[in-house]
């Protein structure tokens, strides 16, 4: 199996290698009038570097290097001659004085396309010495100076290749968003019991504001092979809010920090091809711990256990089954315990991208009237293949939550929510790799009881990685 992975990795390696050298040389451009090596005649900058990348091309790497020294003699802040040193040492298996070379002709040079070769050639080098975390960085570098599709698709093959052989894959989510429901609050305080209206404290109606949130997601591969890969998980979120001046004349009282959220988990996610023919088996464990404005939250531990099934080349089912408990630290009564079944079918569409269903069944066991339900969730999604400077995703969900415990209403309580939402990202617009995704979000919910009203529209746009 170690056989396997190692041929993998150096076939790899190898073709990384020989996109960025033949990338490079190609970048330099036609190649001028040969000059002869023995001839006595005084060169011009050109061509030196001309003599050089000849030179170079053909195994002549003393004489590429000497006349790489000599231009940076004349100037050593030459990105071109450093591209050139940088080539030859790493010919020569010189990596340190290569690595340096080719960082030195990135952070001299002012041309986008001699920075893209520079650091597209760092990341060579780092893949080379098995530093692919810090090569698919410097491969976000080289995406950033791109100037034409070409160097652009250079940079997400490099990527991905060096991804493969990453055992750390690292996610980033950068996302900001005006709200009219920050916290998730009432559409109105009065609820009536026995015919009288009560009216219930201020800070639990909605109020509008700002959010953004961050989060980096980590996965780190502990063993893998043809049939198996075992991961370790880890995942940091943290959301912001600032209340907007209605907000703040609402509640005086209340504060932006009152509503931040933050969670750490920590987990194993195990894959298996138990039934190659049938597809992945899968079996995550979780563990994690939130909090809420200025004070612990919940800790939970879930285990959620998933099988894909394909059904043909363009279309697949995935079943999962997930159990979870979960520790409220706020108050215990809203401790609990849950199982979900769901089904999700995703489907190539004729017409391009792709769309999918799919329904979750969940039952919640509290002591809490308002915790304690069952609800069944549907969902559906498309994805549409670029149309002009976008590529547009839509996606709709109906859940309905029946609460068994609550009593405060005869009645009981029984809630409806729509969701509504569109996504799109702007391929064209990239910055280290990331590229604007625009998403409009709507959700409504009606519930027998008005106090659990809600309704929430928002704008946001998030960085997403285009690799």
């Amino acid at each position: 199996m170690q056989g396997t992975m190692n041929a993998m990795g150096s076939r790899l390696r190898a073709a990384f290698l020989s996109l960025g050298v033949s990338l490079l040389l190609l970048v330099a451009g036609p190649m001028q009038a040969q000059t002869s090596p023995e001839s006595t005649q005084t060169l011009s900058v050109p061509q030196a570097r001309v003599l050089a990348r000849q030179a170079f091309q053909s195994g002549n790497l003393a004489l590429a290097d000497q006349l790489a020294t000599v231009l940076l003699q004349r100037d050593s802040k030459d990105a071109e001659a450093l591209i050139l040193r940088a080539l030859v040492a790493r010919r020569a298996g010189a990596l340190d004085i290569a690595e340096k070379a080719a960082t030195d002709a990135y952070r001299f040079s002012d041309n986008p396309a001699l920075q893209f070769d520079a650091a597209f050639l760092v990341a060579d080098i780092k893949t080379l010495n098995e530093q692919f975390t810090r090569a698919e960085f410097w491969l976000r570098r080289a995406d950033n100076v791109a100037t034409d599709d070409a160097r652009r698709e250079a940079a997400r093959r490099a990527f991905q290749n060096v991804s493969r052989l990453n055992p750390l894959s690292v996610q980033l989510r950068f996302t900001a968003r005006p709200s009219n429901n920050v916290n998730n609050g009432a559409e109105t305080l009065v609820i009536d019991l026995g015919g009288l209206p009560f009216f219930l404290d201020p800070s639990g109606q909605q109020l509008g504001g700002y959010e953004a949130s961050t989060g980096i997601s980590l996965a780190y591969r502990l063993f893998e092979n043809e049939t198996q890969k075992t991961e370790a998980l880890a995942e940091l979120f943290y959301r912001k809010i600032w209340l907007d001046s209605d907000a703040k004349e609402l509640v005086p009282t209340a504060q932006g920090s009152d509503f931040d959220y933050g969670v750490v988990i920590v987990g194993i996610r195990d894959q298996r091809l138990i039934w190659p023919d049938l597809g992945i088996t899968e079996i995550t464990t979780l563990v994690g711990q939130s909090a809420y404005g200025h004070a612990d939250l919940a800790r939970w531990g879930e285990v959620k256990i998933g099988q894909t099934v394909r059904q043909s080349d363009t279309q697949q089912l995935r079943f999962a089954t997930t159990l979870r408990t979960e520790k409220r630290l706020d108050s215990d009564v809203n401790s609990s315990d849950s199982l979900a079944f769901s089904v999700d079918m995703t489907r190539a569409a004729e017409s391009g991208g792709t769309f999918g269903v799919g329904a979750t069944f969940k039952n919640v066991w509290s002591d809490s009237g308002t915790v304690d339900l069952a609800s069944v969730a549907l969902r559906a999604n498309r994805a549409l293949d670029r149309i002009g400077a976008i590529q547009p995703r839509f996606n709709t969900s109906v859940e309905q939550r029946n609460y068994h415990k609550f009593s405060a209403i005869a009645g009981g309580r029984d809630d409806t929510t729509l969701s509504l939402g569109i996504d799109v990202t702007f391929p064209d617009v990239s910055y280290f790799g990331f590229v604007p995704q625009a998403s409009l979000q709507a959700r409504r919910t009606w519930s027998t009881v008005d106090i659990y009203d809600r309704n929430e529209y928002s704008f946001g746009i998030t960085a997403v990685s285009r690799f």
